[in-house]
Formats: structure tokens, C-alpha cells, sequence
């Protein structure tokens, strides 16, 4: 790891409660999900609720983080990047998964609160995501 990077990535480290609110355009419908990520110098892991019209389930998601210069970079589980992450408070992030295109925003509000919003649209979705994250 590079040394800016991994200092950065170290503020972040640890456990975070999670709510996250999506609007799914395609399917008219409200999902909720709550939980907690942690936050390794390798890994991003979380677990928690994901609740809508139709029921509730057990849901979890997980990213391989990586440092590289001055970004962080976030791969998906079979090492396929994702998204690189500067040091700026806010910042756009673009990802582009087959014909749906993934427009992100982070913003880091300081060491104990960060929120990210995606927008996302193709011919086999169309929400929009935002995820608020609290230190535990």
C-alpha cells in the first residue's frame, strides 16, 4: 500500500452502523436497509436488513479495497475494479456495469460520518441510493 492512501484509508477503519434508502424507478418501490460495515485495510464488508413492499431478507455485500499512489481503489470480490476514491471531502465516481451506468457521490463529513449516493440507470435498472454511515 501506498503511504497516503493507506493513512487515508486508516481514518476509516472499524465498524459503522448503515442506512441506506432506495428508490427504485423501474419497479415503483421504497427499499430500506440497515445494518453495520466494517472496514479492514483490505476489505469492505457489510450485513444487515434490506425491507420493501415485498418482505424482508438477510442481505450483505462485500468489496476488496486496494491503495495505489495517491487513490484508493475498490474492487469486487473476484478482484474486477470498481471505483477509485480520492482524498477529496466530496467526489463523483463513475462505473459502468454492462449497459447500466453507476454515477456515485461520497462525501466524507469527517472521521465518525460519511454518506454515499448513487444514481443508476440502464435498460435493467433505474434507482437512486443514499447510504448515510455512522462510527460505532
Amino acid at each position: 500500500m501506498q503511504a497516503a492512501a493507506a493513512k487515508r484509508l486508516e481514518r476509516y477503519l472499524g465498524t459503522w452502523d448503515v442506512k441506506r434508502r432506495i428508490i427504485d424507478r423501474l419497479n415503483e418501490t421504497l427499499i430500506t436497509f440497515e445494518g453495520q460495515a466494517l472496514l479492514t485495510p483490505v476489505q469492505f464488508e457489510e450485513h444487515g436488513d434490506t425491507t420493501s413492499d415485498h418482505g424482508a431478507l438477510r442481505s450483505s455485500r462485500t468489496y476488496r479495497l486496494g491503495c495505489e499512489a495517491e487513490r484508493l481503489t475498490v474492487y469486487f470480490p473476484d478482484l474486477g475494479e470498481f471505483i477509485h476514491i480520492g482524498d477529496a471531502a466530496s467526489q463523483r465516481v463513475d462505473h459502468q456495469c454492462g449497459p447500466d451506468l453507476y454515477r456515485g457521490r461520497f462525501f466524507f463529513r469527517g472521521p465518525n460520518a460519511w454518506a454515499e449516493m448513487w444514481q443508476v440507470r440502464g435498460p435493467r435498472k433505474h434507482y437512486v441510493s443514499l447510504a448515510h454511515y455512522r462510527r460505532v
